[in-house]
């Protein structure tokens, strides 16, 4: 006999998920931002990037998981089967949204790098200092 869940289990599997998905998005936040500061040279905009990108992540985790826990795409036994079943399937969906994201925050900065590179060589290898951290070098070396 398969189980179906009832009001209570919905919300335990809503509730689980959505501190677990909270959790994922300010990982991802306070990593991002390091990324963000490497590509942006303005830390203020660094910032707000990584809070839009953390509200994106957000939502779409959030209804991921408003379709996930209605969805019964297994059939289970009881009750801890089907939680144990829908809290692994977000987690998964979580590892893929996070790995995402930082796989694009990697290219965006590598690309960013690339072009800081190349206007480097074109400009004879002379570069400016790239932030505040660059700035403090070269002042100490100079």
């Amino acid at each position: 006999m398969a189980t179906s869940a009832d009001t209570g289990t919905y919300l335990l599997i809503v509730g689980i998920a959505a501190v677990l998905t909270l959790i994922v998005g300010q990982i991802l936040m306070r990593s991002g931002v390091g990324f963000l500061r490497d590509v942006f040279e303005d830390n203020d905009i660094a910032m707000s990037i990584t809070r839009l990108l953390g509200v994106g992540f957000h939502l779409v985790a959030l209804g991921f998981l408003a379709l996930i826990s209605t969805w019964d795409p297994v059939t289970v036994q009881n009750t801890a089967q089907l939680v144990v079943t829908k809290i692994g399937g977000i987690l998964f969906f979580l590892g893929i949204l996070h790995m995402g994201t930082l796989f694009v925050l990697t290219r965006v900065r590598n690309n960013s790098r690339a072009q800081r590179m190349a206007a480097s060589l074109r400009s004879g290898g002379r570069r400016p200092p790239h932030d505040s951290r660059d700035q403090t070098k070269v002042i100490e070396s100079g």
